[in-house]
């Protein structure tokens, strides 16, 4: 296969094959076209040398005649040279090449190569034949991603990034790394369908391949790459990609399969400590030891409340990762998704003292700062109980911690936090009302004309805002990240759909109150 475009010397640069180089000066000339390499022990100046030629020059035994790798910059700039690669260089010999190989926009590199001519074969085969090049790693890739079965996903981004001198990552449903060197996508596309998909908007190109674990799915997972290569290096990283995104899915649906069936196993215990009314303890007792878990002793609630885009199968995914920023922050114990985010507990053998109720709360708060800074569009907020005895005393402290983290969030304009029950207050009386079906449904019917008039949420949430900001449409605005004129706008609208008066105290508060439900309702 032809190249469409002869490499450059930035391109080759990037080749795997010198990796360890080091660009010493002539960094103008780092775009010339390369249409040969050349192995020479010494570069004279009546020496035949066609243009383009990347030049690597052997100065083992260079000695003392520095002046030999200056003879050869200027050869190669003279005779419109691409590059000059000088291997196994003695001490004292870069001193002064780099004022030089900028002078004559001559790039300069350095690197020790012990088989200089293996290198030169290299870049050669590279260079003149990247078919060959493409089918021997294609080859190599297969056998490497044959052994699946002992392979991490770790593993498989790492080949790809080594074989071909690239950042590589995998990214989760949020774009976040979840294996690999991160790669920041911001704005540029990725692929949204299967096949390979390059976004060439930045100086590096992004490749991205979709990685779907069931047919008919969205992606879940993209295979991604950065490179600044030639085409046909290009062309080599795509069906590198492609391959890599089919072991991928075998491993990442392997693991989602088990993390499915441990999931189950954890739910279905939680259920029976919470919604058993005669708890059988000694079979209870039994299963949490088959988890390595205990609820003998003194048991305080942990309850992470979850919003976003989040779904069942994403709380599933992060339950690995949210368990390990709690421990990071010195809370190890149970974790089981919920529908809503995750419940926990701690356990101690004697009764906590009411002085480590806050410090208990600063690490959890800790930990959920830590997971919403890698994952900016999710909230999170926990609540946590009191500590109560054995598996009765469980069903109670997680109940309080649910609650409280309800609560929490609900009040809350920050993008994580975490509160004790006993810091909520006359809140918890409002709660149980909240709680009631009257309330619902008088929240519900309250706020339908804006709910139906803005299926977005974007009015209920102005209005939620506004209120919150006592009224104020600059602190409402900045809250929102919208311009003035538009919460003025919106709240007059709601003003008008709900036939109110907002300058009314008591319909500000019924108002507040029906937004809060729907938080709670959600």
């Amino acid at each position: 296969m032809a190249t469409s475009r002869p490499a450059t010397v930035r391109q080759l640069l990037a080749s795997p094959h010198l990796r360890d180089a080091d660009l010493l000066g002539g960094e103008r000339g780092l775009d010339i076209p390369i249409h040969d390499v050349l192995v020479r022990s010494r570069v004279d100046r009546e020496a035949e040398m066609p243009p383009g030629s990347v030049v690597l020059l052997d100065a083992a035994t260079l000695g003392e005649h520095h002046y030999m790798v200056d003879q050869a910059i200027r050869t190669i700039g003279d005779n419109r040279g691409a590059a000059l690669i000088v291997a196994n260089a003695p001490s004292g010999t870069r001193t002064g090449a780099e004022r030089l190989a900028n002078r004559f926009d001559v790039p300069l590199v350095f690197l020790d190569a012990p088989d200089l001519m293996r290198l030169a074969q290299d870049l050669r085969s590279a260079l003149l034949a990247p078919e060959v090049e493409h089918a021997l790693t294609l080859d190599r890739a297969l056998e490497f991603f044959d052994r699946r079965l002992d392979l991490r996903i770790d593993d498989v981004v790492e080949y790809i990034g080594e074989s071909l001198n690239v950042d590589c990552c995998v990214l989760g449903g949020d774009r976040a790394a979840i294996a690999g060197t991160e790669i920041a996508v911001g704005g540029r596309r990725l692929a949204t369908e299967s096949g390979h998909y390059v976004d060439h908007s930045a100086e590096r190109a992004l490749h991205s391949v979709p990685i779907s674990l069931v047919p008919g799915e969205p992606p879940s997972h993209w295979l991604v790459a950065e490179s600044v290569t030639s085409d046909d290096s290009q062309r080599l990283l795509s069906s590198l990609l492609r391959l890599g995104a089919w072991c991928l899915t075998s491993l990442l649906a392997t693991t989602r399969v088990n993390a499915e069936r441990d999931a189950r196993h954890r739910v279905a215990l939680l259920n029976e400590i919470l919604e058993t009314r005669e708890l059988h303890e000694s079979g209870i007792q039994s299963q949490l030891q088959v988890l390595g878990w205990s609820a003998t002793g003194w048991n305080a609630g942990i309850h992470v409340h979850l919003r976003g885009l989040v779904d069942a199968a994403m709380i599933m995914a992060l339950h690995g990762e949210m368990a390990e920023h709690l421990r990071e922050a010195g809370v190890d114990g149970p974790l089981v998704e919920r529908n809503d985010g995750w419940s926990g507990w701690l356990t101690a053998a004697e009764e906590p003292t009411v002085d480590t109720y806050p410090r208990l709360v600063a690490s959890v708060a800790s930990a959920l700062a830590a997971f919403v800074d890698v994952h900016p569009t999710l909230t999170a907020h926990a609540g946590v109980g009191r500590p109560h005895q054995d598996l009765a005393g469980l069903r109670k402290t997680l109940g309080e911690a649910r609650e409280a983290s309800m609560i929490s969030h609900s009040r809350s304009v920050e993008t994580s936090g975490a509160v004790h029950i006993d810091q909520i207050g006359v809140q918890r009386i409002l709660m149980g009302w909240f709680a009631s079906d009257d309330f619902a449904d008088f929240a519900r019917t309250v706020l339908s004309p804006l709910t139906a008039a803005g299926p977005d949420g974007q009015l209920v949430q102005t209005l939620e805002a506004f209120l919150d900001a006592n009224c104020s449409a600059t602190a409402t605005a900045a809250r929102l990240g919208i311009h003035r004129n538009t919460v003025n706008n919106r709240v007059e609208r709601v003003a008008e759909l709900l036939d109110v008066s907002l300058d009314d105290a008591e319909t500000r508060l019924s108002l507040q109150l029906a937004c809060r439900m729907l938080h709670l309702d959600r």
